[in-house]
C-alpha cells in the first residue's frame, strides 16, 4: 500500500467534507437570520401575487434631510422682467400670465422643447421639472425641484402651462418656494424595497401589477402654510391593465402620502 498516496487522498476527502459541512452551517445561520427570512418571505409574496418590480430596487439604507421653505412673494421688480406677457397677479404669491405670442409645442412633445422657454419666460424657470402632459385638459404640469428632486404637487411650488387647440402655450399659472434649507442632521430613510413592502401590506398594489422603473426620491409637504416643511418621499409608478398610478411613501416615517392630482386645477 502506498501510504503517501493514501494520506493525500484522506486529506482531500476530509477537506471536501469540511467545506461541505461549513456550507451547511453558513446556510443555517442565514436561515436563522430574521431579516433574511423576512426578505425572502416578502419576495415569495411578490412572486405569488405576480407583482413585478425592477431587479435593481435598492435594499440599502440611505440618508436625507427634511427641508424647510417659504412662499415667494413676487415683487414688482420680478414682474417687470416678464416683458413678452400680460401679467395678472392673483395675489402676491401667484402669477397668472398670458403670452403676447403663443408658444408652439410639437405633436410628440418632449420636455426638452421648453428648456429655453422656461429660462426666458418664467421666473426661476430652471427650478421646475416636467411632471405630466394632460391632453384632455390641455395643460403641461411642472413641479418645483430641490437639488433636482421634485417637490410633489405643492400648491406653492408649481407651474401649469395652458395650451390652445393648436398645441400652443397661451398662458400659465405659477407659484414658487424660496429659502429652501436642509434641517440639521440627515435621517435614515426607508429603503425602496421596504417602501414597496409597506405598499403591498397595506393593499395599495393589486395582484398582477408592475412597478415601472426604480422609484424616484422627491419631497412631499407636511405643512401647507407660509412656512413649509418638506419630507423625503419615494414616488412609485404602478401599472395595471395598461393604466398607471402614482403612489407616494414618506421615506422618513413609512407613511402613505395622499397627493391631490394637479390635473384638476384650473386657471383662476
Amino acid at each position: 500500500m502506498d501510504w503517501s498516496k493514501t494520506k493525500s487522498i484522506f486529506i482531500i476527502v476530509f477537506l471536501v467534507l469540511d467545506i461541505f459541512l461549513l456550507t451547511i452551517f453558513m446556510n443555517k445561520i442565514r436561515a436563522s437570520n430574521p431579516a433574511t427570512l423576512e426578505q425572502t418571505s416578502f419576495e415569495e409574496t411578490l412572486k405569488a401575487a405576480n407583482i413585478q418590480y425592477p431587479p435593481k430596487l435598492s435594499k440599502e439604507p440611505v440618508k436625507d434631510a427634511i427641508i424647510s421653505a417659504s412662499k415667494k412673494k413676487f415683487s414688482e421688480k420680478d414682474l417687470e422682467k416678464l416683458t413678452a406677457q400680460e401679467v395678472n397677479a392673483v395675489n402676491e404669491s401667484t402669477i397668472n400670465s398670458t403670452l403676447k405670442e403663443p408658444f408652439p409645442i410639437s405633436e410628440k412633445f418632449s420636455p426638452a422643447e421648453l428648456k429655453g422657454f422656461l429660462k426666458d419666460e418664467i421666473i426661476s424657470g430652471e427650478h421646475y421639472s416636467f411632471w405630466k402632459y394632460n391632453k384632455e385638459d390641455q395643460t403641461l404640469i411642472y413641479f418645483q425641484t430641490y437639488k433636482d428632486r421634485k417637490i410633489f404637487n405643492n400648491t406653492n411650488g408649481k407651474l401649469i402651462l395652458y395650451l390652445n387647440t393648436d398645441r400652443e402655450i397661451v398662458s400659465y399659472k405659477q407659484t414658487l418656494l424660496e429659502n429652501l434649507e436642509e434641517s440639521t442632521g440627515k435621517k435614515q430613510l426607508v429603503t425602496p424595497f421596504d417602501a414597496l413592502r409597506f405598499l403591498v401590506e397595506n393593499n395599495e398594489i393589486d395582484n398582477g401589477s408592475e412597478i415601472i422603473d426604480v422609484p424616484s426620491l422627491g419631497y412631499s409637504t407636511l405643512e401647507l402654510d407660509d412656512y413649509q416643511v418638506l419630507a423625503p418621499t419615494w414616488h412609485f409608478i404602478v401599472e395595471k391593465d395598461g393604466k398607471n398610478e402614482d403612489l407616494f411613501i414618506n421615506a422618513v416615517e413609512a407613511q402613505i402620502v395622499e397627493i391631490t392630482k394637479p390635473e384638476k386645477e384650473t386657471l383662476e
